[in-house]
């Protein structure tokens, strides 16, 4: 079963007018699942939500 978790909007602008954007917002995205839901792993992001399952 999927979890859907929010992520903080403050990544948005930590990632901005940098070249390769997609891929630091997700190394951020999975650093912040990693310490605050350390029981999932990400599946995909849709939107400003990480949809992850259980370990």
């Amino acid at each position: 079963m999927n979890q859907t978790i929010n992520i903080p909007h403050v990544y948005i602008s930590l990632t901005e007018g940098y070249q390769r954007r997609g891929e630091l917002f997700k190394k951020y995205v999975e650093g912040y699942l990693s310490k605050s839901y350390p029981e999932f792993k990400l599946v995909k992001i849709k939107g400003m939500k990480a949809i992850c399952e259980r370990k």
